[in-house]
């Protein structure tokens, strides 16, 4: 199923009934309270009608999901472990994630769901800390309209979205989303939001490996691999020949550390 701008997936054991909401969308069949799945987990409300799945917990509870997708044997499509970085988003209520026919699910234990009120994730803060000098060899890659190195020693591969990626319900932080790649599951951040603005989904993910640790960057473009740079006298940020502007070099292996 759908809710919000992420995908589920829950046992059909779990599911009791699927069903269209009642005219003022806030109960079902006058009998119970119809709850905003994507609201209860952090994420923003549904704009359409959407459908009704209740859930066999106790109490009984009713959520209004932006579409149902299918009832699907999944026992045998890859399953991944939510990735380490992701702060207290989702891991209690949900197993993991598994990719069916090319796009990733989110798991959810039915009965982790909140009854009442809303689940209000806390993304994990990271200071920033920024390179006292650029390397020899850097990945120039452009994000939000701002240009941002990375050591190429770090940098694993640059890839495209695609629609594998899974947005998280989360409305703030740094995380844009997971992504499945190479039997493993990406955490993807977005740099512009470590530095206060908000997270945005990119078209391309500059893939990194940081001591075992792998994470993902959101890039509008990659500009390519420079070398000879030179300070502009602000902290971390440099400029070389070629370049629209100034790079700014965050300092991921400590900030991930």
């Amino acid at each position: 199923m759908e809710a919000g701008e992420t995908r589920y997936a829950i046992e059909a054991t779990s599911v009791m009934e699927v069903a269209l909401p009642g005219s003022d969308g806030t109960s079902l069949r006058g009998m119970l309270e119809v709850k905003d799945l994507s609201v209860l987990l952090g994420g923003a409300p549904e704009s359409g009608t959407g459908m009704v799945v209740v859930l066999d917990v106790s109490p009984t509870l009713a959520v209004r999901v932006r579409a149902v997708v299918e009832v699907a044997d999944v026992a045998h499509t890859p399953f991944f472990l939510l990735p380490a970085g992701l702060g207290e988003t989702l891991a209690p209520l949900t197993r993991g994630a598994i990719l069916h026919k090319g796009r990733l699910y989110l798991e959810l234990i039915a009965e982790s769901l909140p009854q009442r009120g809303v689940r209000t994730p806390q993304p994990l803060a990271r200071p920033v800390h920024l390179l006292e000098s650029p390397p020899d060899r850097s990945l120039v890659f452009e994000s939000q309209g701002r240009l941002f190195g990375l050591p190429l020693g770090l940098v694993s591969q640059v890839v495209t979205r695609g629609e594998a990626f899974s947005m998280l319900p989360v409305q703030s932080g740094a995380v844009a989303g997971v992504f499945p790649h190479a039997q493993v599951l990406w955490p993807i951040f977005s740099v512009p939001a470590m530095l206060g603005a908000s997270a945005e989904t990119e078209a391309f993910f500059v893939l990194t490996e940081m001591a075992g640790q792998n994470v993902g960057l959101c890039a509008t473009r990659v500009l390519g691999v420079l070398q000879r740079f030179e300070s502009t006298g602000e902290r971390g940020e440099y400029t070389a020949s070629g370049l629209p502007g100034p790079v700014l070099f965050l300092d991921l292996q400590h900030m991930f550390s």
